[in-house]
């Protein structure tokens, strides 16, 4: 007898707790009471909010998209110096075919200790 009361309280349960589910619209239940979506304007007239804007879309969008690009070249920039140094790239060095007055006064010195030491040995 307790096992068939058992099963007809379960089944009694489940039937009731299916029946007493209900689809609630808040929103239909928030424009019966008159509190949905409030127009704020006249309110906030003449004061700063603080999650208002003084920028336009495209300022913001243009400030976003330079910061990336900041970050971009700065990430660049990190990895370069690591893996090569403080050093510029070799299409970049000054190669002035041009010697100075100290290079050639060096190359004839050199040139004549070579001629020296060569004579004499």
């Amino acid at each position: 007898m307790s096992l068939k009361m058992c099963g007809v309280i379960l089944l009694l349960s489940l039937v009731f707790s299916t029946t007493a589910y209900e689809t609630v619209n808040s929103t239909q239940i928030k424009i019966e009471n008159n509190s949905a979506q409030r127009d704020y304007q006249e309110q906030e007239e003449g004061k700063v909010l603080p999650f208002r804007t003084f920028l336009t879309t495209v300022e913001i969008i243009i400030i976003c998209v330079s910061t990336v690009l900041l970050f971009i070249l700065l990430v660049l920039l990190t990895i370069y110096l690591c893996v090569y140094g403080c050093v510029l790239p070799k299409c970049c060095r000054h190669q002035s075919k041009e010697y100075t007055q100290v290079q050639l006064h060096r190359e004839r010195k050199i040139s004549e200790i070579w001629q020296t030491n060569h004579q004499t040995v």
